[in-house]
């Protein structure tokens, strides 16, 4: 009976494993960030010249 073994490559140290993980505890949609960043733009022009681009 044949096992089914992923050995992976023998020189990466696991790293290949390791970088398949989502370690991070803050999760943020794309949406979200791009959002963020408009608003800023847009605040900071406001603040600095008083209109809207």
């Amino acid at each position: 009976m044949a096992k089914n073994q992923d050995a992976g490559l023998s020189t990466s140290a696991g790293l290949v494993r390791y970088m398949d993980e989502d370690v991070s505890k803050i999760k943020i949609s794309p949406e979200k960030v791009l959002g963020l960043t408009v608003s800023i733009i847009i605040i900071e022009a406001v603040i600095n010249y008083g209109i809207l681009i």
